[in-house]
C-alpha cells in the first residue's frame, strides 16, 4: 500500500506494517466478479476454463501447463452461494483444499479431464465420454443451486459442451468473457500494490542487463540473467520477456536471436508477462553498449516525447482517441520500414490494459481508437509504448505501465526513462 507521502512498501509480509492485504483482495474480486455477473447481466451461474478468471474469483493457482483454456481445470461460480467451486487438475487438489481454506473443502473438487483443448488429445469416443461425465457434473450443482433454468456463462466458446448443455435445457451465453474482463477492468488498491511490485521485479532485471551487456556477449546470456534477477526475486515468466539488439532493434522484432552485442548497439528488453502473485508488467527500457550515436539520441528523444506528450493528458474522461492523436500516423514516420497502413503498426505506438493477462480494456492505437474512442476511467491500470528508428538501422523502444487516479495518473514503472541508459564499456 502506500503512506500519505505516496511512498509504496512492497513485498511486504510482517505484522507490524500493513502490506497487501490478501484476504481483502479476495473477497473484493469476488464481489466484484458477483456483481458483473449477477446483479447487472443477471445469470444464474459463470463456468470458467479461463486460468485467470478462475484465479480472479477463486484465488487458487496450478502451474502454467493447465493454462490457458485447457480444461484441466476449471470453476463455477453461482448465484446465491457464498464461495465458487473449484474443479481442480488430478491430485493438486490435495494440496488446494490445505492451501485456500476460505474455499472450504467442500468447494474443492476434482475436474473431468478432457475439457477445454486437452480433449481433442483424447480421441473422439473419450472426448464424449469425458463431456457427458462434465456435462453432468455441472448441472447438478446449477440444480442444487435453484439456477439450472437461468442463463449459464462461459467464457470459453466450444459448440459440442454448448450443444450438450442445450440437450440438457440448460441455456448458455458467451458474455461470461466479456463480464468478467468488465469486472476486471478497474483494479482495486491491492491489484495496484501487486502490479507495483511486479514493475520492481522488472527494474531487478533491467538492472541485471547493465551488468551483463558487453561487447561479445549474446543476448541469450543476457536473457538468462533476466530470468534469473526475476526468479530470485520473487518473480514468475508466463511465455514472456525478450531482448533483441542492433539491426533486429528496427523494426522491432518482438523476439530474440542470439547475436553477439558490439559497441553501439542498441539492446532492448520487454519484461512482458513477468508477474507477481499472477499480476503482470509489460515494461520496455532501451540501453546503449557504449555512447548511443546522436541519430539514435534524436530517435529516443522523438520517442520519448511521443510517450510524454500522450501520458500528459491522460485523466479520467478522456478518450482514448484523444491519447492516440498525440502520436503521428505510421505511414508518415515509419515509410522506411514499408509501412502504409496503421494495420501495420499494431503493437508499436499503443497502450493495452493490464492486470492479471496482459491484455485487457482499454486498447489505444490509432488503427481503431480514431474511429471507435474508448473513454478512460479511474482505476484502469495499462501499459502505454512508443518506438522509433534512428535512420541507421537500429530502434529505440519505450514504455511506462500507469495507474489511471482521479486527477491524472500513477506511473507504476521506476527505471529511468528520460534518456538511454548508457552502459560503460
Amino acid at each position: 500500500m502506500t503512506d500519505a507521502y505516496g511512498k509504496s512498501y512492497p513485498f511486504q509480509m510482517t505484522d507490524w506494517i500493513d502490506g497487501i492485504n490478501m484476504d481483502r483482495l479476495r473477497a473484493q474480486r469476488l464481489e466484484k466478479a458477483k456483481a458483473e455477473l449477477f446483479e447487472k447481466r443477471d445469470f444464474g451461474a459463470f463456468l470458467s476454463l479461463n486460468e485467470w478468471n478462475t484465479r480472479y474469483i477463486t484465488s487458487t493457482y496450478t502451474p502454467q501447463w493447465t493454462t490457458p483454456s485447457s480444461g484441466l481445470r476449471y470453476s463455477l461460480l453461482l448465484k446465491g452461494d457464498n464461495q465458487p467451486i473449484i474443479f481442480e487438475q488430478g491430485d493438486i487438489g490435495y494440496h488446494t483444499m490445505r492451501n485456500s481454506p476460505w474455499l472450504g473443502e467442500d468447494n474443492v473438487r476434482w475436474a473431468i479431464t478432457g475439457m477445454g483443448w486437452i480433449a481433442r488429445c483424447m480421441g473422439d469416443s473419450a472426448h464424449q465420454a469425458a463431456i457427458v461425465r462434465f456435462i453432468d457434473q455441472i448441472c447438478d450443482e446449477l440444480k442444487r443451486a435453484g439456477v439450472d433454468k437461468e442463463v449459464l456463462a462461459v467464457d470459453f466458446s466450444d459448440p459440442m459442451i454448448d450443444a450438450a448443455f442445450e440437450a440438457k435445457g440448460v441455456k448458455t451465453s458467451g458474455e461470461g468473457y466479456m463480464a468478467l474482463l468488465e469486472a476486471r477492468k478497474y483494479k482495486l488498491p491491492e491489484e495496484v500494490e501487486c502490479l507495483r511490485n511486479t514493475c520492481t521485479i522488472g527494474d531487478a532485471m533491467f538492472d541485471s542487463i547493465v551488468q551483463t551487456a558487453r561487447p561479445g556477449i549474446s543476448e541469450h546470456e543476457v536473457l538468462g540473467e533476466m530470468f534469473k534477477a526475476c526468479y530470485k526475486n520473487g518473480g514468475e515468466v508466463h511465455s514472456g520477456v525478450f531482448c533483441t539488439s542492433g539491426p533486429y532493434t528496427w523494426p522491432n522484432l518482438r523476439h530474440w536471436t542470439g547475436r553477439r552485442l558490439a559497441p553501439r548497439d542498441v539492446i532492448y528488453a520487454d519484461v512482458y508477462n513477468t508477474s507477481w502473485n499472477g499480476y503482470k508488467t509489460c515494461y520496455y527500457r532501451t540501453f546503449s553498449v557504449g555512447e548511443p550515436a546522436k541519430e539514435t539520441v534524436e530517435a529516443y528523444k522523438r520517442a520519448y516525447e511521443w510517450l510524454y506528450d500522450s501520458i500528459s493528458i491522460i485523466k479520467p474522461g478522456v478518450t482514448s482517441k484523444e491519447i492516440a492523436e498525440k502520436w503521428p500516423k505510421g505511414p508518415d514516420v515509419w515509410a522506411d520500414i514499408g509501412v502504409v497502413s496503421e494495420d501495420q503498426t499494431a503493437g508499436n505506438n499503443w497502450a493495452h490494459g493490464i492486470g492479471l493477462t496482459l491484455y485487457e480494456p482499454p486498447l489505444v492505437w490509432r488503427g481503431c481508437s480514431v474511429d471507435h474512442p474508448m473513454e478512460i476511467e479511474e482505476g484502469m491500470t495499462f501499459a502505454i509504448e512508443t518506438q522509433e528508428g534512428d535512420g541507421l538501422g537500429q530502434g529505440v523502444r519505450l514504455e511506462e505501465v500507469i495507474h489511471v487516479t482521479a486527477t491524472g495518473v500513477e506511473i507504476l514503472s521506476r527505471w529511468p526513462i528520460e534518456e538511454i541508459t548508457v552502459i560503460d564499456i
